[in-house]
């Protein structure tokens, strides 16, 4: 009886093992014969990589693989700089308020639904999600595609998942999504994945735990370096006309505790307030009116505005243009945002050792990476700052994929880094 009790807990030791391992299949189809002999795609992000990092810190492998290949000098991510708002910019090509995923957290007054990345039945429903994502793009014209962790990959997106793809796990070793994407990349031909991506979050956490100049942030860099060089060394050996392409979806700032203000101070305002959805914390903050009217949303908003040191509140369809959020039903009847390096609440709240989701046009500190190799890309070429939604086209034009949507990002941004 003792050794029948250890062999069922050995079993389901090793079930719980295997069970995070094993990717998700949506279609038993092929390849199509005329993507078969395409080129492919290995699309890596590593998660709060700040523009700067790699001269900062000197990672062997990431050092290399920039200066041998193509790279920008700085990708402008989108507004909110945020994780999941701007790995959708990435993969679809559109700002956040044509997406629809305009934050990482918010509210959809048309679905009263609110959106949140902790929240898996909300990544998972298909009415957040406004935009045709790469994957979509691939497999409705007959290419396989796969997605380690990328946001928004849970999602029945126009009636399509990535023929493989896993739900998101936090813990999972960086072997394991390794193994795996090579596990993809050596399957035959017909069932072999041309587009697909990977995430790493080590970078990002460890910037927000101790700040963008700590030696856990240094670490993490080094950490995510190690991986990256292994998965590419081991994915020569396959002989594939492969281009990797390694981004992040934003940088981080170092936050000083003391730059915190708290939104509506007075009780006159603390009393408006309660006629208000609130949504977010630090850079940007959402009023959500219940059923108050649209005089009340004005005389609030300028009410805080009145006594506002460090951040100024916008109607929708009133935010600063450059940043390209608004009139999105999804971003609050009034937004405030913060200048650079404050946090704002309509509570007290504990910040961060480092954060980001503040405008991309103020400094660089929310500016991240691109970098490419591969028989598609230059070579030791290096060009200015350019938008992340340009990405987009840049792929699809490199798989042979027919853009005939609307999309926000431009090729001719991205060309200068493609082999004629």
């Amino acid at each position: 009886m003792k050794k029948l009790i250890i062999i069922l807990i050995l079993f389901s030791i090793v079930s719980c093992a295997t069970k995070t391992s094993k990717y998700l299949t949506s279609n038993d189809t092929n390849n199509s014969k005329q993507t078969e002999d395409k080129p492919y795609v290995l699309l890596i992000s590593i998660d709060g990589y700040r523009w700067d990092y790699t001269e900062k810190y000197s990672p062997k492998f990431l050092t290399n693989f920039m200066k041998t290949g193509s790279s920008v000098k700085s990708l402008r991510p989108s507004y909110p700089t945020k994780t999941f708002p701007n790995h959708l910019s990435i993969i679809t090509g559109r700002y956040p308020m044509n997406h629809g995923i305009i934050g990482n957290r918010f509210y959809a007054p048309s679905i009263d639904r609110s959106y949140s990345l902790r929240d898996r039945s909300a990544i998972e429903d298909t009415r957040f999600y406004t935009a045709k994502p790469l994957w979509v793009l691939a497999e409705e014209q007959g290419m396989k595609t796969a997605t380690y962790f990328w946001p928004g990959s849970e999602a029945k997106i126009d009636g399509s998942f990535p023929s493989y793809y896993l739900k998101y796990n936090h813990g999972t070793p960086h072997d394991e999504r390794i193994n795996t994407v090579l596990k993809w990349f050596k399957m035959p031909k017909e069932k072999r994945p041309h587009f697909a991506t990977l995430y790493f979050h080590d970078v990002d956490s460890a910037g927000h735990n101790y700040g963008p100049n700590a030696s856990e942030t240094e670490a993490a860099v080094h950490k995510v370096d190690k991986s990256i060089e292994r998965l590419v060394h081991e994915l020569n050996k396959l002989n594939l006309p492969l281009n990797i392409v390694i981004v992040s979806d934003h940088g981080m700032a170092e936050l000083d505790e003391k730059n915190v203000e708290l939104i509506g101070k007075s009780k006159k305002v603390k009393t408006n307030l309660e006629s208000f959805k609130i949504v977010g914390k630090g850079p940007l903050v959402h009023f959500y009116r219940s059923n108050s009217s649209f005089k009340y949303v004005t005389r609030t908003m300028n009410l805080i505005n009145k006594n506002a040191k460090h951040f100024k509140c916008y109607k929708k369809n009133k935010t600063p243009k450059y940043l390209n959020f608004r009139k999105n039903k999804r971003i609050g009847d009034f937004v405030c945002i913060a200048d650079r390096g404050w946090s704002i609440s309509h509570e007290p709240k504990s910040i961060p050792k480092g954060n980001h989701g503040w405008s991309q046009f103020e400094g660089t500190d929310m500016h991240s990476i691109l970098y490419a190799k591969g028989p598609n890309f230059k070579s030791a070429f290096k060009q200015g700052t350019v938008n992340n939604i340009d990405i987009y086209p840049m792929l699809a034009k490199i798989l042979d994929l027919k853009i005939e949507h609307e999309i926000d990002g431009k090729i001719k941004n991205t060309m200068p880094l493609i082999k004629e």
